[in-house]
């Protein structure tokens, strides 16, 4: 619904604009402060139904924010009379709502397989962590175990360098002990 150009200065309003400038002094107080209240309702109304992506009429709007009455549109003046599929929601609108619900079905049923779907892949991170981290120890008890074992070779190899150069010194002693001794 909008204000005549005659009325508004050639601007459509939105219904909750046309109700504020019609209920609103001079001096843009509120005739009543129930206006105001009821226009809050009417922005609130307005701001879920875009979110909703169901688009209220005026005459929807009116009836949601200010209350029914037969033969007259609240809000209006004596401007237009409630159509006459006015009392209940339109087909059109209950098909939306229809819709509506359905797509929020499917949707939260893909926001649930998109959660399990996280969650397993939150396990395989895990699993996949903790089997890296295994291997880590892994191969760091290897590296003990062969740094061990060089250590243990090392000091073998060194024994073994050392009870073979004793044994050449000794017995190169003995030769030449031996030999002076003979002569």
């Amino acid at each position: 619904m909008t204000i005549q150009p005659e009325f508004n200065g050639s601007e459509n309003l939105e219904f909750s604009e046309f109700y504020k400038k019609t209920h609103t002094k001079k001096n843009k107080e509120w005739i009543d402060p129930i206006c105001a209240v009821k226009h809050s309702k009417m922005l609130s109304l307005r701001e879920e139904s875009s979110q909703s992506g169901v688009q209220l009429t005026s005459e929807e709007m009116s009836r949601q924010a200010l209350g029914k009455r037969k033969r007259y549109i609240l809000g209006f003046g004596d401007g237009p009379k409630p159509s006459s599929s006015s009392s209940t929601p339109s087909r059109v609108s209950q098909d939306h709502v229809g819709e509506l619900q359905k797509l929020k079905a499917e949707m939260e049923e893909m926001k649930m397989e998109r959660e399990m779907e996280r969650e397993e892949l939150r396990r395989q991170l895990e699993q996949e962590r903790r089997e890296r981290e295994e291997e880590k120890k892994e191969r760091e008890e290897e590296q003990k175990q062969i740094a061990h074992l060089t250590s243990l070779v090392t000091e073998f190899l060194k024994e073994k360098t050392q009870t073979h150069k004793s044994s050449i010194h000794h017995d190169g002693a003995m030769y030449s002990t031996g030999g002076t001794n003979t002569r």
